[in-house]
This record gives C-alpha cells, structure tokens and sequence, in this order.
C-alpha cells in the first residue's frame, strides 16, 4: 500500500509518462463528495429520477407515451435501435415494458436487440419492418422462415441486398396482410440495367386469404402472384422497362383481384408487344368493387389502362401525366376513355357539380430580361366534384405536370382542352381557378359555352385575363347580334349567345387587380409573353359586368377580398354593374396613385419599362375608342 505523498507513473502504450501525485486526487475527491457532486450509485439514481419527474416529456400520459414508442418502432433507420427510447428513463421504461403492442416490432439493427424483441413478442403475431443490410440479412431470412405468425412486412433495400429474400417474399406467411417492398435505386444509376432474374422457384400455392395490402417499389412484378387474390390495395410504383409485364399477362393477374378497392400505377405500366396493330387485342376487364385508381404516366400509357378497365359508377381517378412530348399525336385520343367513364360527357352517371383549376409555376418565366429560364416548369391540375363525393375527395384529379422544359404554353392548352372537352361539364355550378393565368381568351370562350349553368365563379391568386377578356367580348358581341335582330328579325347565332347567363356571384380573394394580359401569339393558341396587354384585370371585369347588365344578365354580389391595386373608381363602377358588392375598403387605393404611363402590372412587379422588346396594347381603352367614335 502507498503512503501519502508517494506517485504513481503511469504509462499507457503509445503515450509519454504522466505523474499522478495521490493527495491531489483524494483532495479532489473529497471535495466532489461534500458538494455533493459524487454520490454513491443509490443516491445517484434517486436524484436522476427526481429529476425526471419534473420533465414534462416523462410525465406524459401513457397513452401519448405508447403512441410515440411505437411510431418509432415503426421508422425503418438503418444502424439506428427503436429498444433505445425505453431507457431513456424509468418511466418511460415502465410504460414500454407494458406495452405488449410495442414489442411486436422486430428490432433487427442487433442480434442482441432482435433477440429481446422477439422474445418479449411472445406469440404475438409480427411486424416486420426493416432496411435490408449486410448485417441483419440472415435475421431477416430467419424471421421469415420460422416466425409462426407475421401480420406485415415493410423492407427496404437495394436491388442486390434483397435478392435472398425474394423467394421468402414470394412465399409469405399464410397470416399475412401487408407487405411493402421498398427497392431504392440511386438517381445516377436509375438509366442502368435494373432488373431481376426470372424466379426460379414456383409461385403458386393456396389463397393467401389474409393479404390485403400489397405495394411494390421497383420491386419484381411477379411477387404479386394468383395467391394474391383477396388483395384489396394494389400499388406499384416505378417499374424499370424490363421487369414490366405484357398488357395481356397484367390484365390476366389484375382480373383475378375481385375484392380490389385501390389501384396504383406510378410509372410503372404494363407494355404493348401487338406489332401492327394500333390497339392490342384484349378485351377490356371488370374491377366491380374498385373505388380510386392512380396513373402516372405518358398520355398513351394512362390511355390505354383505362381503355382496358371497366370502372364503376363510383370509382375515382387521381392521374398525372408527366411529359407531353408527343401530345400533339396521342394526347387527344385520351378523350374517348374519359368521356366514356361517369364522371365523362358519354358516361352517364351522376354529374359533376364544382370544377377546380390550379396552376403552378416553379420559378420565374424569363431571366435578364426575356430570356428564358431553363428551370422553368409550370402544371396545370383539373378537379372535379360531384355531389355525393361527401369526405372521399374529387371524383376527377388529373394533373398535367411536363417534367420536361418548355417554354410554351401550347401542350399545357391543348392537354386541358382534350380533358376539358372529354369531361361532363353541362351541370357546373361553381368554378374555381387559383393561379391560372395562361389559358387565352379564345380557349375560354370555347370552355365556357359548355358551363351553361354555372353560377358561381371563384378566383384565388394570378388573374386569369383571358377569360375576363372572353365575357366582355362575348357581351360586346351579344349585343350586337340584338340590335341586328331587332332590325333584321331572326335568331341569335351561337356564337353571338351569352356565354354563362346563370352567372349570380363572383368572388376574388388575394388578386393583383392591376395585373394585365397578353396578346395571342399570331401562329398559335397561346399568349406571346412579348406583346403585353396594358389592361388592368379589374377595369376589363367590370366592363364586362356593365355590357352584361344592358341586357339584364346582372351578377347578384360581387366581392373584393385582401385585393391588391383596388381604385375607388373601381369601387364605383362596381356598385354600378352588381347588385350586391362585398369590398375590403383597407385595400383600396387612390385613383391618382396610378400611373398612366404604366397602369398595369407584370410577372410579379418585374419592371416591364426596362426589359427591351415588349410591345405593349391597351385594348380596353382601344375599345373604348371605338364606342365613342360611334356615338
């Protein structure tokens, strides 16, 4: 034993010699124990849970508490244990032990934890949730194999670390009802060569009665098998070219699938093999029970799913078309499936009641100038809602989103006139539009004359100036043909008819009022982003309303909500047109605040003076040129 004032050397490999002298330490030593900064291990153990206790995250309910552990039981982190949050404390510990749901999820980052958690999880069935590694690969083979009862599997893994499972997935256990297969392949390898060996195992078996939910994420199409019949929810998501199966073989498998409620088809569709023919052979089949069905893909792939499927009355269609590259050939024969469903102008059924438009932008149009931005990207989305939708969302939900860059608004139009036109529209009574600044007033005129009864028109964000321009040009119009009626004798042509003569109200929340418009482009149906339109969208609607009111066709109410650019001349003119007006009078601006040499606005407040080669019209006060040069 050492006496007091004696050193110790201690040396640890690698280092150099350090002295220890003894009375320090126990110096030091002493000092902790009267502050009560060391403390025997009871002690130690009393303050920390007293200090626990103070904490709000350890006294929460243990309900609440139950609730949080087994969403982290449900996360599926590589190298990360769930088993770790039930020793954050006591508390939560004695509420994790005696949560026998918790357990039931396999912790496969350790042997150590999978151990624990299968032996804790009893005979309880099992949830099976994991990222496939090099590591737990073996446990997760084993579990699949033994485990008596297994409720559902989630994995996620690369394409090479899920290869020993695939047997075992195609072979589930009978108690079965969920199985998610999460295949991530790395966005600089998605144009590789992706795909799977054909199996080279049997497939068939007894009625996997119990599986009900099934989802594939570039995983093998044949996991889905003629076991799988009682499936309610079938998804499948990104299917590389080679693993995706003949439209003959996907329309055999999905016809055995009578309970099927929920389908999905995101970038993975079936392909086409007939050569010669422009349509394949196959004979449409019949999902009865079917409620929603989801497509992304190319115009020709979303075509020819619903030229194969039978929908119900009820079903829903969610779809996305993701590239318009050949639209101008395919994107029209869309039309004939959608017109032939329900919520179609051949369809039928239950029409649809409320219509909603929303555009979207990425960023801006043009950069320095009126150059363009090639991260530009622009969507359209078209929703439709029938009467007994109730919680269950749009009967129709189609969004047009071109991944690629186009600087044009040709495909956008023309994909929404073939939608447009396929849709039964004639019951509309409320439309929406939120951002949509793109459709001109010729597209407008053509959309609404087939909304003979709407009456309600809502307008949120970008000012749509095309379909202003189009009422007040159809009013113009429609005035004219009375008077030459009245001379003349005779009806009114169609095209002089007024277009949505049940209008009553009309609502605009959150519009710039001084946005102006664009000129057509002279070769196409869209805007030219060069030839400006001078005219503010507010003083174009109220001319329209004031044209419409000659002939008794008057709005009911009209009302200004959080408007920007609001003149009290407009507030004037629109008591005048309405017989009803609802106005945000803290929004409203001085008439001579504006400036005549630039009364409209562009693109956001971009300074339109100083970009060269914009030509700029006015043709509101063009027009008004033209009736005074008549009086």
């Amino acid at each position: 034993m050492m006496a007091v004032g004696e050193s110790i050397s201690v040396s640890p490999p690698g280092s150099r010699n350090r002295s220890f002298y003894i009375p320090r330490i126990k110096t030091a030593a002493t000092t902790f124990l009267r502050h009560g900064y060391l403390s025997s291990s009871s002690h130690r153990r009393s303050d920390v849970e007293g200090h626990n206790k103070v904490q709000l995250a350890c006294t929460l309910p243990e309900e609440v508490l139950q609730h949080i552990f087994i969403s982290c039981a449900q996360l599926s982190v590589p190298d990360w244990s769930w088993v770790n949050v039930s020793y954050v404390c006591s508390a939560w510990r004695r509420v994790a032990v005696n949560c026998p749901d918790l357990w039931r999820y396999i912790d496969f980052s350790h042997p150590k934890w999978h151990s624990i958690t299968s032996q804790r999880a009893k005979t309880s069935s099992l949830h099976v949730i994991s990222t496939v590694t090099d590591k737990n690969t073996r446990l997760l083979q084993r579990t699949l194999q033994l485990a008596h009862r297994i409720q559902d599997i989630h994995l996620t893994s690369t394409v090479q670390r899920i290869h020993p499972l695939l047997e075992i997935l195609a072979h589930p256990n009978p108690a079965l009802e969920s199985m998610i297969v999460d295949i991530h392949v790395p966005s600089e390898h998605s144009d590789v060569d992706q795909g799977y060996d054909p199996p080279a195992f049997p497939t068939t078996g007894p009625p996997l009665t119990n599986l009900k939910y099934m989802e594939l994420r570039n995983a093998p199409f044949y996991l889905l098998t003629s076991r799988c019949t009682s499936l309610t929810h079938f998804h499948l998501h990104d299917l590389h070219m080679t693993e995706r199966p003949t439209l003959r073989y996907f329309l055999f498998m999905l016809e055995q699938l009578g309970n099927l409620q929920d389908l999905t088809l995101h970038r993975a569709f079936p392909i086409i093999v007939d050569s010669g023919d422009s349509k394949p052979q196959v004979g449409p089949i019949s999902l009865p029970r079917l409620q929603t069905i989801s497509l992304i893909g190319s115009v020709p792939e979303i075509t020819n799913v619903l030229e194969c499927i039978i929908l119900p009355p009820s079903a829903r269609l969610l779809g996305k078309i993701y590239t318009l590259s050949d639209f101008k050939s395919t994107v029209w024969k869309l039309t004939n499936p959608l017109s032939v469903h329900s919520w179609g102008a051949e369809g039928g059924g239950l029409p649809l009641e409320t219509l909603v438009l929303t555009g979207d932008q990425s960023c801006g149009r043009f950069v320095n100038g009126l150059e363009c931005n090639p991260d530009f990207r622009q969507s359209l989305r078209i929703r439709g809602f029938r009467a007994d939708c109730g919680d269950r969302g749009a009967s129709i939900d189609l969004t047009i989103a071109p991944e690629e860059y186009d600087p044009c608004d040709d495909g956008l139009i023309i994909a929404l006139s073939a939608i447009w036109k396929a849709l039964s529209l004639t019951q509309v009574h409320t439309l929406a539009l939120k951002d949509l600044d793109v459709v001109t007033q010729k597209t407008w005129t053509q959309f609404l004359r087939t909304l003979p009864s709407l009456r309600i028109l809502d307008i949120t964000g970008k000012a749509p100036s095309g379909l202003v321009w189009a009422m007040l040009l159809n009013a113009r119009s429609h005035a004219q043909g009375q008077k030459r009626l009245k001379k003349a004798g005779g009806e009114i042509s169609e095209g002089r008819r007024i277009l949505i003569p049940r209008l009553n109200d009309m609502y605009l929340h959150n519009v710039d009022c001084a946005s102006g418009g664009f000129m057509v482009a002279r070769n196409a149906p869209v805007n030219s982003h060069c030839d400006l339109d001078d005219s503010r969208f507010l003083d174009v609607l109220l001319a329209s309303l004031v044209a419409r009111r000659s002939f008794d066709v008057c709005l009911r109410s009209l009302s200004i909500a959080r408007c920007e650019h609001v003149l009290r001349r407009n507030v004037d003119d629109a008591r005048a047109a309405v017989k009803y007006l609802v106005c945000d009078f803290r929004h409203v601006v001085k008439d001579e605040e504006v400036d005549a040499d630039c009364p409209a606005s562009y693109w956001g407040g971009c300074d339109v003076s100083s970009i060269p080669g914009l030509r700029h019209y006015h043709r509101l006060r063009a027009l008004v040129k033209v009736d005074s040069g008549l009086k």
